[in-house]
């Protein structure tokens, strides 16, 4: 290449950089930033670095700034067909009119997270790590295929965490809490309030390196060894303490709640129940948790109360959410209608109980809003050791099921075709987040998923052999609609068809598996927010074929897709057919599922809730099913009640 023809002699210029140092113009620390962050030549580099200085100099710039210089330099590479280079010179981060809006406005994507200054760093933080994901952890075609909708790839903004957690309480009992990087160490709790203070600072830390939900194992049998001769008064103290101390520990990323899941048993679990007990100080009892049938009933029980309480104003506690275990070996235990009973009370007046029906000898941990993992036979066999029961999923992308419908336009064997290439693409970016995930945890202690390697049993706490990567799903009853111009609800064959489309992508998923030795398994994606990105991009990208398929209000922007493989919410269909056409799908999705049945204003009668969750578990397929009343929150007094009070006159 011919140098420039412009003098490139240093000029009397003043550079301000990243660094928020004011330097001298030095062409030659341009060349070198080129150099050491790409693949550039480095007489390529040279010559770049003097095209920029004569431009510099034409233009008399006096005052310039690192981010300009980068934009220049990039210019030219585009310039001169270093496309590549380019790409890999990008510089990440936001205008100053969006800093300006992220630290001023409320964000509304995610109800959980308050505003605040910890809200905005959030926000920034996952600004640049998404863009980060997108350049830099997955292939221009997987990340393509998410800009435009193809696909959905969740928490690109926590790309250097896993996605969610299962934990067991038994490894905060037996080790005590030693994380990296605290300034104290505490041995094994020998008092129920500390180990319980211990369980939430230990999902505290967990929430700081993972994208979702912290779960926790048969919490009120694993605490039960603790309330050995403790009165019901004193339960119900250590049940407050528990909910109150989680709910408001708004520490968890841009200061919110930590996302947490307590899995609940009324009975003893079968795979628990000859498995020796852990007591204070972290010693064995001489004991199996079988033996402690009374304090873990008389546990939940008071948690229950203090559920049905709800916090100081009437509200409920969000978090940590509830999972109630309903198994066969529940309705053959002493209490278990009365329980229920209450149970069901709850979800009538706060909408907190998650019901699991684990049929058979099927064993699951849960967590986040339906994920779940189901214990294999070696798992089972790690119950004998429970501490070591420690679960992940270490990411999930959605396929965009309408779209695949658009672009298929009626012809059935076009549209499989398209299934099975979105959901290769997104075992590929599976792929990818493992490689990058175990390129950090390779880091070891001093590396950023440090608390991950901590290894006091054998093992690194993270259990990477047995991490799943979920597949989702978004938009059925819409995919089908267009498709056969019937929704799921509607007929037999639409609905077919639906369960076609499903085990189509579960067989893929198996073939996906062993192709890659990793564990694919489907998930109803948790996609509210999901479901409106993707209608609202079809909108734009497809609008003729989304608009006759796509709910909600356009006009408003209030548009979204049905969630997963759920039925039309906002049509009246009899609940016991909804629960059961909806749990038709759940055997396919392995890694979790839920029917949500809405309230509304309307408070059923427990006995009828109770009675309704017998006959879902006994007489349908159905995975998880969750009853989600409506409440109104007075904006003056904060008070929050169910309905519409008539003493909320001022609202």
């Amino acid at each position: 290449m011919d140098k420039p023809t412009t003098d490139t002699t240093d000029l009397a210029l003043f550079v301000r950089t990243s660094s928020s140092q004011i330097v001298k113009w030095d062409k030659q620390r341009i060349a070198e930033a080129l150099i050491k962050e790409t693949d550039i030549d480095s007489k390529v580099a040279q010559f770049i670095c003097a095209e920029v200085e004569s431009f510099v100099k034409k233009e008399r710039i006096k005052f310039i700034t690192a981010p300009l210089i980068r934009e220049l330099v990039n210019a030219k590479l585009i310039e001169y067909g270093y496309e590549n280079i380019r790409k890999q010179h990008t510089r990440l981060g936001f205008p100053i009119f969006d800093v300006e809006q992220i630290i001023t406005s409320h964000n509304k994507e995610n109800a959980n997270v308050p505003h605040g200054p910890e809200a905005t760093n959030l926000t920034l933080a996952e600004g640049v790590k998404k863009e980060y994901a997108l350049l830099n952890v997955f292939s221009a075609d997987a990340s393509d295929a998410h800009m435009n909708g193809d696909i959905h790839m969740h928490d690109l903004g926590f790309i250097d965490r896993p996605y969610c957690s299962g934990n067991s309480l038994e490894y905060v009992k037996k080790f005590g809490l030693s994380l990296p990087n605290s300034l104290s160490i505490a041995k094994p709790a020998k008092h129920p309030e500390v180990l319980i203070g211990q369980l939430i600072k230990f999902s505290a830390a967990l929430q700081g390196t993972f994208a979702g939900a912290i779960g926790w194992d048969a919490v009120n049998l694993f605490l039960a060894p603790y309330f050995v001769g403790k009165t019901d008064k004193e339960l119900k103290q250590y049940a407050q303490i528990l909910l109150f101390e989680y709910a408001q520990q708004a520490v968890a990323r841009g200061g919110q709640s930590i996302f947490s899941d307590l899995n609940l048993y009324w009975e003893i679990p079968k795979h628990f129940a000859e498995v020796p007990a852990i007591g204070p100080g972290g010693e064995f009892t001489g004991k199996v948790y079988q033996e402690y049938e009374s304090e873990s009933q008389r546990f939940i029980s008071a948690l229950f109360d203090v559920y049905l309480d709800g916090d100081a104003r009437g509200r409920p506690f969000f978090f940590p959410k509830p999972n109630l275990h309903i198994t066969e070996k529940f309705f053959k235990t002493t209490g278990n209608e009365e329980f229920l009973e209450k149970a069901a009370r709850l979800s009538s007046e706060m909408g907190n109980t998650y019901y699991l029906l684990d049929r058979g000898d099927t064993a699951k941990i849960s967590e986040c809003c339906r994920l779940s993992f189901k214990l294999e036979a070696e798992d089972l066999e790690d119950a004998k050791t429970p501490w070591k029961m420690r679960y992940s999923a270490m990411h999930i992308a959605t396929l965009n099921l309408p779209r695949v419908a658009y672009q298929a336009k009626g012809d059935d064997d076009r549209l499989f075709e398209l299934i099975l290439e979105r959901l290769r693409l997104i075992a590929k970016a599976h792929s990818q987040k493992q490689a990058f995930i175990k390129r950090l945890l390779d880091m070891g202690q001093g590396g950023p998923l440090g608390m991950l390697t901590m290894n006091v049993d054998g093992e690194e706490y993270y259990r990477y052999n047995k991490a799943s990567f979920l597949f989702g799903m978004v938009g059925l009853n819409e995919m089908v609609q267009f498709h056969t111009n019937q929704e799921l609800h509607e007929s037999d064959d639409a609905f077919k068809f639906g369960l076609r489309v499903l085990a189509t992508m579960k067989k893929e998923a198996e073939k996906l598996k062993e192709e890659y030795g990793m564990k694919f398994v489907l998930e109803q994606t948790p996609a509210e927010s999901t479901a409106h990105r993707l209608a609202r991009l079809d909108l734009q990208m497809y609008p003729e074929q989304a608009k006759t398929v796509v709910k909600g209000f356009p006009e408003r922007n209030e548009t979204y897709y049905t969630n997963s493989t759920q039925l039309n919410i906002s049509v009246p269909v009899n609940p016991v057919e909804r629960v059961k056409k909806e749990g038709m799908f759940h055997p396919m999705i392995e890694a979790g599922s839920i029917s949500h049945l809405w309230l509304g204003e309307s408070r059923p009668d427990p006995g009828s809730i109770s009675n309704f969750v017998k006959k879902v578990f006994k007489e349908t397929l159905n995975d998880q099913i969750a009853f989600s009343p409506e409440f109104t929150h007075c904006l003056e007094c904060g008070t929050t009640a169910r309905g519409i009070p008539d003493d909320f006159g001022g609202m």
